[in-house]
């Protein structure tokens, strides 16, 4: 009898364990081809976009997410390398983190894919207060410019960002997709949580999902 019930309770130990273990999280989410055109045309987009004012927990998926990421800076001139944003002399100094409630991770528009760069929830650090279930970060990385002193390549830097942030807004008023873009954010914690340098600084961010 002993055995017996030394062997259940094992057995209902591992059971417990297996049942509440974390599945693991992929280290790369690589993307599906953009989509060639949205059966919303650009005035179409131009007329509805608008600033969400609230989401629903409606889950963004990964397919919009890189769809999102690629009209924001994807590269649409492969030839080149080119990006749908433009940048100041090209320098290409806008990098996008995107924030679900698993991780953050980090866009690369030349595989077309995002790579994980610190599991875990941290919307908090965007003074979150809307349960946005994606957040979209804008990060210049002002050690690109050769030109012109800090606060020239800073503000350089907040258009560049600038132009990205209204390519998220025309793609997600075209898909349907509800979005805000906002400054407030704590960017000591956010340059701390990945990793960035006193030049990688957080310009914007972007709350999408769907509004309630």
């Amino acid at each position: 009898m002993k055995l017996k019930t030394f062997l259940a309770l094992a057995l209902t130990c591992c059971t417990f364990a297996f049942a509440t273990a974390k599945p693991e999280l992929a280290k790369t989410i690589k993307f599906d081809a953009p989509p060639k055109a949205l059966k919303t045309d650009v005035m179409d987009a131009l007329q509805n976009r608008k600033s969400a004012q609230g989401f629903t927990e409606k889950v963004v998926s990964y397919k919009e997410i890189g769809n999102i990421l690629w009209a924001a800076n994807g590269i649409n001139r492969p030839e080149t390398g080119h990006r749908t944003a433009p940048s100041a002399l090209n320098k290409q100094d806008v990098d996008l983190y995107v924030f679900t409630t698993q991780a953050a991770y980090k866009y690369d528009p030349k595989a077309h894919a995002m790579n994980l760069v610190v599991e875990g929830d941290n919307r908090a650090l965007f003074t979150e207060r809307m349960k946005t279930p994606v957040i979209i970060l804008l990060v210049t990385d002002v050690s690109k410019f050769d030109r012109g002193d800090a606060e020239s390549q800073k503000m350089t830097g907040a258009m560049d960002a600038g132009i990205v942030s209204e390519n998220i807004s025309i793609y997600c008023a075209g898909a349907k997709i509800d979005t805000r873009v906002r400054a407030s954010m704590d960017k000591t914690g956010l340059q701390k949580l990945l990793g960035l340098n006193e030049k990688q600084i957080p310009m914007l961010n972007h709350a999408v999902g769907y509004e309630k």
